[in-house]
């Protein structure tokens, strides 16, 4: 059954197919933070949809292995071309094509390679293609992916749509954050939201791709923050700027504005490298407080972030460190609420400076 590869969402798919047997909704909003398989759950429920050979949840493609969706570069991905041909496909024609993303009833749009956001003459051919009947299946389903990337008036053109939808088409809207959403967006459609996911099923994620070292494995998942695309970015050297935000935040008693300037362009320069390095600082800061306050050996990846965390852990007073944490989570709740990010960085920046020279 294809939804053994769901981690830690599969009672809502399992949930979501029922509905859509018996009375499904027009349009779905999935919610939740970035990375913890939204977008997978969405193209399970649209191979269910149109698969050929078993529609419903036991559908033939896999898509959180999927040999074609991998070699083709759609979302999900992650292995090298050769060894994602090396892999066999028996899925139907149906499934194929939906994941490379050529079935005639299937739509999927999201945020183009170095764009900033979902363009409005991304949404406009949305909309025109579920205007038309079905070609092969009985429903057009589409997933809008990264829809916090819409600006207004792309989400006023999809407004009329989810106000009077198709009779035969089903979409499935995905956001990191539903508060980007307008409220007429939001209210039309049907709201479904996913959680962090747990330590135990990253590293049953990590391990399923090939990393066999458990430790490694465990310290990767505590550091991913609920987020199984950030512990697959890691495991396959994408690091994050963890040594560079650890030694600021061990010199942030001689930061000054200049110097929050620097670090809220170089590190906080858009919604989503605030969002994440706002995450990670804020996980970094736990860390260093589990450190202090019972003893535990940091997870920092390489050795000498481990080190700087036992140094700030002996540096800095507790409630210092507390006040530091409380204040980055608030700034990527700021965030999400469309707050500009590179000034919530200054700020932060200007905060911890502060926080550590009055302690």
């Amino acid at each position: 059954m294809p939804l053994n590869g769901i981690r830690g969402h599969r009672e809502i798919a399992e949930r979501l197919f029922a509905e859509l047997a018996a009375r499904p909704s027009h349009a779905y909003l999935f919610s939740g933070p970035r990375g913890v398989g939204k977008a997978l759950v969405a193209a399970c429920l649209a191979h269910g949809l149109l698969c050929e050979r078993a529609a419903g949840p036991k559908f033939c493609c896999t898509p959180e292995r999927c040999p074609v969706r991998e070699a083709s570069g759609q979302p999900g991905g992650g292995r090298s071309r050769a060894r994602a041909q090396s892999l066999r496909c028996d899925c139907c024609a149906a499934c194929v094509q939906v994941a490379s993303g050529v079935h005639p009833d299937f739509i999927r749009i999201g945020r183009a390679p170095g764009r900033t956001d979902v363009l409005i003459e991304q949404v406009r051919e949305l909309i025109a293609g579920l205007g038309t009947k079905p070609s092969r299946a009985q429903v057009r389903v589409a997933i809008i992916d990264d829809a916090e990337t819409l600006n207004i008036p792309a989400q006023n053109a999809l407004l009329k749509t989810l106000e009077e939808p198709p009779g035969h088409a089903i979409i499935f809207v995905v956001t990191a954050s539903e508060r980007a959403l307008l409220d007429t967006v939001r209210s039309r459609t049907r709201a479904v939201r996913f959680a962090a996911l747990s330590v135990a099923d990253i590293e049953a994620i990590l391990m399923a791709r090939g990393v066999t070292d458990a430790s490694r494995a465990g310290a990767i998942a505590r550091l991913s923050r609920g987020s199984a695309a950030r512990a697959i970015a890691l495991v396959d050297g994408d690091e994050p700027p963890m040594k560079d935000l650890l030694a600021a935040f061990r010199g942030a008693r001689t930061i000054g504005f200049a110097d929050a300037q620097g670090l809220a362009q170089n590190y906080f320069a858009n919604r989503e490298q605030a969002a994440d390095n706002f995450e990670l600082i804020a996980r970094l800061l736990e860390e260093i407080l589990c450190r202090k306050l019972l003893g535990t050996e940091p997870v920092g990846g390489a050795p000498e972030a481990a080190a700087t965390m036992n140094e700030i852990a002996s540096t800095f007073e507790t409630g210092a460190i507390v006040r530091c944490l409380e204040g980055a989570v608030r700034a990527r709740a700021a965030v999400d609420a469309m707050a500009n990010s590179r000034l919530q960085a200054e700020q932060w920046w200007m905060s911890v400076a502060q926080a550590m020279r009055s302690e």
